[in-house]
């Protein structure tokens, strides 16, 4: 193990890598210029091509106007040397990991993740998967975060370290089978396995994967490498059936993701604790995130809880990947780079707003999906890919700017957050929103304080694991009138502002669903407008259409309260 990452040479690794893109916005510090109203397409038709080599073949062809997420080296050198392509970077808020299911035998036991951890070769799979167009991770929050600590233990690429490990906890080798002997069973370690999706959809990661399941063999660990379709694979997860995996988070700008990744509370069925890591002293050092009153102590317990995580190994931290996006810059313009989530996110509204052809406003563009979504149900996917077509559908009480990464005013014409007193001796957090008086639902019905008030409780009623950073402190929601809403939480924190920002629910609509996890609201007719379905929100586009495994198909909105004159 070593102290963190010389941030001299991280830096290095950064300068090269803009130095390596056409225009990398982001990275050269540009003011982005944008509209906060939109949008300014009629209609997105998102073609889902799940096969790399395809993909790029639909972006050459001008069958796709984007290819987000670049990410092989190979495409990224085609892209560069397209003349009608332009490529915009951002530092990401990304982390790519392995992950340990803690629960099971010999995973459970801290000197066989820490021996896995040492023989990760960081530098060999940058290299030899992505010719260094990946930045190296060593810690359980990118460096593109605030909430970064560089001064925690970190463990280097060591094969030698890794055998010494084993040896001193009793992992004998047995030379005749070249397999690690269990020192509680006196018999050879059980096959381990990696999941990791197919060639097909993701290579990079298949063969990641693959590399990682023969360093652990080369120490006489016996892993291997299984991919498999990536929903399977998600819903594995999500059921805890699983040795390890290798996967991608796409985090956020503030810290309480490793409250959510990480507190012992998250870890239950579908919840966001996969690992399983249950240890009261990481629990207080996250409840210090979660509950912090200020800045610094939640940077306080931000150290403390990568401090921990270092030492006890749930994961394996890879690379964080900068966001390489590939626009067809003879077909659309108006693409707007963010720190944090690049040009083409879901989490970036600009984007969707302000994106429009180069022959003039209206018109269909065809936007790539690279995978099916898992689902389109809002609380119950956790698929980064049905959020590309969901967070065009949904708005937020607050968005961000992307020059300052400041909050905004959005659904929610301004806010108010105080305190106040749950019970005699504590203090909780009130947040009130008052809302915009404008905004309806993609069906014409007035989104109000009412809407706010029913989503929270409905979140509450059900536990839903997704969102229960939203529920768990939740106390009440008043409403005093349509567009005041008061939120009251038994907790004093200052991140309850962004818990309260969920993706609201239309309560005419989902008042009715008593089992939120079996609703499919893409499939199912709207009560009373004919060509809508009960997936509505009060986004810039209206769901329409999807054929699993060829499209799905959005249109503007004509209610948007946002939209361009």
């Amino acid at each position: 193990m070593r102290r963190g990452r010389n941030s001299k040479l991280f830096s290095l690794a950064v300068g090269l890598l803009a130095l390596s893109l056409v225009a990398p916005a982001a990275l050269a510090a540009q003011k982005v210029q944008y509209e906060k109203t939109g949008p300014r397409v009629d209609e997105i038709i998102m073609p889902i091509i799940t096969e790399s080599e395809a993909q790029l073949i639909a972006f050459e062809r001008g069958e796709t106007v984007v290819l987000p997420g670049l990410t092989k080296p190979s495409d990224i050198d085609k892209v560069k040397a397209n003349r009608n392509a332009d490529l915009t970077m951002n530092l990401g808020f990304h982390m790519f990991y392995l992950a340990f299911n803690m629960r099971r035998e010999p995973l459970s036991e801290l000197p066989i993740r820490r021996a896995i951890a040492h023989v990760v070769n960081r530098d060999q799979i940058i290299n030899s998967l992505f010719k260094g167009y990946m930045l190296p991770l060593n810690s359980f929050v990118p460096p593109s975060s605030p909430y970064y600590n560089e001064d925690v233990p970190a463990y280097d690429y060591n094969p030698a370290m890794a055998k010494e490990v084993l040896d001193k906890a009793g992992y004998v080798l047995d030379k005749a089978t070249g397999i690690r002997i269990d020192p509680k069973t006196k018999k050879p370690l059980r096959k381990m396995t990696i999941y990791t999706p197919t060639y097909e959809v993701a290579p990079t990661s298949a063969e990641l994967g693959k590399m990682i399941a023969e360093a652990a063999r080369s120490v006489g660990l016996p892993v291997e490498a299984q991919p498999m379709d990536f929903n399977v694979m998600l819903s594995n997860i999500d059921n805890r059936d699983f040795d390890m995996y290798v996967l991608a988070w796409g985090l956020d700008r503030i810290p309480t993701f490793l409250y959510n990744f990480f507190h012992s509370s998250n870890d239950v069925i579908e919840g966001y604790n996969t690992p399983g890591i249950r240890i009261p002293e990481l629990d207080a050092a996250l409840e210090q995130v979660y509950y912090a009153k200020n800045e610094a102590m939640a940077k306080k317990g931000a150290d403390e809880a990568q401090r921990i995580l270092s030492r006890e190994v749930p994961y394996v931290t890879l690379y964080s990947r900068p966001y390489i996006d590939a626009w067809r810059k003879d077909m659309v313009t108006g693409y707007v780079p963010m720190m944090g989530y690049g040009a083409a996110n879901y989490n970036n509204k600009w984007t969707t707003l302000n994106i429009r052809r180069v022959d003039g406003p209206g018109g269909t563009i065809r936007w790539l999906l690279p995978e099916n979504p898992e689902s389109l149900n809002p609380l119950t996917t956790t698929s980064a890919y049905s959020w590309e077509v969901l967070g065009r559908l949904y708005d937020g009480l607050i968005e961000v700017d992307p020059n300052t990464m400041k909050d905004i005013p959005w659904l929610a014409e301004s806010w108010e957050v105080g305190t106040w007193s749950p019970e005699k001796g504590k203090t909780g957090t009130k947040i009130t929103w008052h809302l915009r008086k404008d905004v309806k639902w993609q069906d014409g019905v007035p989104f109000t304080s009412k809407d706010v008030k029913f989503t929270l409780e409905y979140l509450k009623k059900n536990e839903v694991p997704a969102y229960q950073s939203a529920w768990q402190d939740l106390v009440k929601v008043e409403t005093p009138d349509p567009y005041t809403a008061v939120v009251y939480f038994s907790t004093e924190s200052y991140w309850h502002l962004y818990h309260a920002n969920a993706a609201f629910l239309p309560e005419h609509i989902w008042k009715d669903v008593k089992d939120y996890k079996a609703f499919q609201p893409w499939l199912e007719p709207h009560p009373t407008v004919k060509g809508l379905t009960k997936l509505i929100g009060t986004g810039p586009f209206v769901f329409k259409e999807w054929k699993p495994g060829d499209y799905v198909r959005l249109v503007r909105n004509p209610l948007y309260f946002a939209a361009a004159k």
